[in-house]
C-alpha cells in the first residue's frame, strides 16, 4: 500500500501537537515529517527560552497538551519533581518556567511516537521550507538547501511572525548594530553592558520578557519602555470561574453592543465581589463564534478602537512577573512612556530616539545603547518577505486575510487559494488563522485545533484511499481502481468545539 505523507512546516507547539495527535489517531500506514529550522521540536519561539524568569502566564493545571486533560502538564511535572531541571515542589496553581513547558511538549511527542501503530512513522527534517509546488497527488515541499519532500497533505504550523518596524518609514538605523528587530533570538542582548540605558519599543508580553531577562542578567541601567497608548498587560489573578453570562441569549451583533454588555457585566460582577478577570475569561468559549458572526466592518471597527485594550486585559502575565516589573518601576530603573517614535538615529556612542508624548506636541529625546523592538508579532503576512509566502502567493495557493490578520481560510484549517476555494491539501492552525478565529494562538486553542485538524487530515486520507479503490465514471472519461488519476473528495468534518477547554492564555 502506498504510504501517505503529511508534512508539517514548523516544529513549535502547534506543529508538535498536530504530529502528536496524528501519531495517536492514525491506524493505517502514515509518514509524518516535521520541517523545522531550529530544533529541538516542541519549543519554538515562545518556549525556546532558557531564562528561568520567563514564566507561563497560565497555571500549570490548565496547560495540558490535550483538550480532555487540561492538567496533563501539571501531572507530568509533579511526577518529576526534584530532578535536575524540575522544581523541588509544584502546585497546580504555579506559573512555571516556559522552558519546562517546551520540554513537556517534546516529551509528549516522543511518547506518542513510541506508542504509535506499526508503520506510523515520525521524521524530522532540519531545514527551512521556501516553496511548495502543487502535484496531482498532493504537493512537493522545497527546502532552502535544495532538498524536497513529497507530501499528500501539508500543514503550516508557523507560529507568530516577527513584529512590524517601530517606525513605518524605512531607516538605515534598522540595519545597524544598535537595533534588534527580533527580540527572541539568542543574541538579542549581546553587546549590552549592565549599566547601559536601553529602549524597549512596546509594553506588552514581549517587552516584559526582555525586561525580566535583562534583570536576570543583573542589568542596572535604565530601561525605557515606550508604547503608543502606555497600556501594560494586567497581572493574572487566580479567581473562581464566573457564570456563563452569554448562555441562552443572542450574541452581541456589533462591537458597541459587545462593549456595553461586558462593561455592564463587569460592574455587576465587581459589585458582587467577583474579579473582572473572571468576566473576561468567561467570554473565551464564545470569542471565535462572536468574531465569525461579525461582518468585516465590525471586525475592522474592533481592530481600530478596542484591540489594544482587549490585548492588555485578555493576555495577562504571571504575578511574579508583575511584581518584578513593579519593583523595577518603583526603583526608577524601569520607565514607561505613552507616545509615538518620531526618529531613530545612530550616534557615536549608541542611539538617539525621539518620541512625541501621546496627546501632546511634547518631544522627548532618549540616548540609549540599544533599541529592542518588542511591538509583538505582526499579522500581515503580505508584508513579510519570506520566500515561502512570496512563492505560495505567486502560485495562487494562498490568499491573505482581508483585514491583514493572517491567511484566508476557514475554521477547520483549510487555506483558500487566491480568490478561490480550498485546495484540499494545504492547511494551517494557530497564528495564520487569526483572521478567521481571532483567538487562536494560546495553548488552549492550539490543542483543540491540533486534535480536530489531525482527525480531519486522517479522515480525508481515508476517504481518498477508499475513493481510489472504487470505479467512478465521469462524462467522457473513466477512472478505475489502480488509475494514476484520483478524484479528490473534500472531507466533511465538524467544526471545532469552541466551548471546550479554552483555559490557557
Amino acid at each position: 500500500m502506498d504510504v501517505k505523507t503529511i508534512v508539517i512546516i514548523g516544529g513549535g507547539v502547534s506543529g508538535a501537537l498536530v504530529a502528536t495527535n496524528l501519531l495517536k489517531q492514525a491506524a493505517t500506514p502514515l509518514r509524518i515529517v516535521i520541517v523545522e529550522r531550529t530544533p529541538p521540536i516542541g519549543r519554538g519561539v515562545a518556549y525556546g527560552t532558557d531564562c528561568p524568569d520567563h514564566l507561563l502566564n497560565v497555571p500549570a493545571a490548565r496547560m495540558g497538551a490535550f483538550p480532555d486533560e487540561p492538567d496533563h502538564f501539571y501531572k507530568w511535572v509533579a511526577a518529576r519533581v526534584g530532578r535536575s531541571t524540575f522544581p523541588k515542589t509544584v502546585a497546580s496553581t504555579d506559573f512555571l518556567p516556559r522552558a519546562l513547558f517546551g520540554q513537556y511538549i517534546y516529551s509528549v511527542l516522543q511518547e506518542a511516537r513510541l506508542a504509535a501503530a506499526k508503520n506510523v512513522l515520525l521524521e524530522t527534517a532540519v531545514g527551512e521550507a521556501v516553496d511548495i509546488e502543487e502535484k496531482p497527488e498532493g504537493a512537493l515541499v522545497l527546502l532552502k538547501d535544495g532538498r524536497s519532500i513529497e507530501a499528500t497533505r501539508v500543514v503550516l504550523a508557523l507560529g507568530n511572525l516577527p513584529g512590524e518596524y517601530p517606525i513605518r518609514k524605512s531607516s538605515q538605523f534598522f540595519h545597524g548594530r544598535r537595533y534588534v528587530h527580533v527580540p527572541w533570538t539568542d543574541d538579542a542582548l549581546e553587546g549590552i553592558n549592565p549599566t547601559d540605558a536601553i529602549l524597549v519599543v512596546g509594553a506588552g508580553l514581549t517587552a516584559a520578557d526582555i525586561i525580566t531577562q535583562l534583570s536576570h542578567r543583573g542589568h542596572t541601567g535604565t530601561i525605557h519602555a515606550l508604547s503608543r497608548r502606555g497600556l501594560k498587560p494586567q497581572v493574572q489573578r487566580l479567581a473562581p470561574p464566573y457564570r456563563d453570562f452569554l448562555a441562552n441569549q443572542p450574541l452581541p451583533p456589533t462591537v458597541s453592543r459587545m462593549l456595553h454588555l461586558v462593561r455592564n457585566e463587569v460592574r455587576a460582577a465587581v459589585k458582587n465581589g467577583h474579579d473582572w478577570q473572571s468576566v473576561v475569561d468567561a467570554l473565551r468559549p464564545y470569542t471565535a463564534t462572536i468574531w465569525q458572526s461579525w461582518p468585516l466592518q465590525e471586525r475592522a471597527r474592533f481592530l481600530r478602537h478596542l484591540r489594544p485594550f482587549w490585548e492588555a486585559h485578555r493576555h495577562r502575565f504571571a504575578a511574579q512577573t508583575g511584581a518584578q516589573l513593579e519593583a523595577l518601576q518603583m526603583s526608577g530603573q524601569l520607565k514607561f512612556y505613552a507616545g509615538r517614535l518620531q526618529s531613530l538615529t545612530e550616534t557615536a556612542t549608541g542611539a538617539e530616539a525621539i518620541f512625541r508624548h501621546r496627546g501632546t506636541d511634547k518631544l522627548t529625546t532618549l540616548n540609549v545603547a540599544k533599541v529592542i523592538n518588542c511591538t509583538g508579532p505582526r499579522s500581515d503576512y503580505s508584508k513579510y518577505q519570506h520566500p515561502l509566502f512570496i512563492n505560495l502567493l505567486a502560485r495562487g495557493l494562498i490568499d491573505h486575510d482581508p483585514l491583514a490578520l493572517g491567511l484566508n481560510g476557514n475554521a477547520e484549517g483549510d487555506l483558500f487559494r487566491y480568490r478561490g476555494k480550498p485546495s484540499g491539501w494545504l492547511f494551517a492552525l494557530g497564528a495564520p488563522l487569526k483572521g478567521v478565529l481571532w483567538e487562536c494562538t494560546a495553548v488552549g486553542e492550539i490543542r483543540t485545533q491540533a486534535r480536530a485538524l489531525s482527525a480531519k487530515l486522517l479522515s480525508s486520507l481515508a476517504e481518498r484511499i477508499e475513493f481510489a479503490r472504487s470505479s467512478v465514471s465521469f462524462p467522457g472519461s473513466s477512472v478505475t481502481s489502480g488509475s494514476p488519476y484520483t478524484a479528490h473528495i473534500s472531507p466533511t468534518a465538524g467544526t471545532w468545539n469552541l466551548r471546550s477547554h479554552f483555559a490557557a492564555s
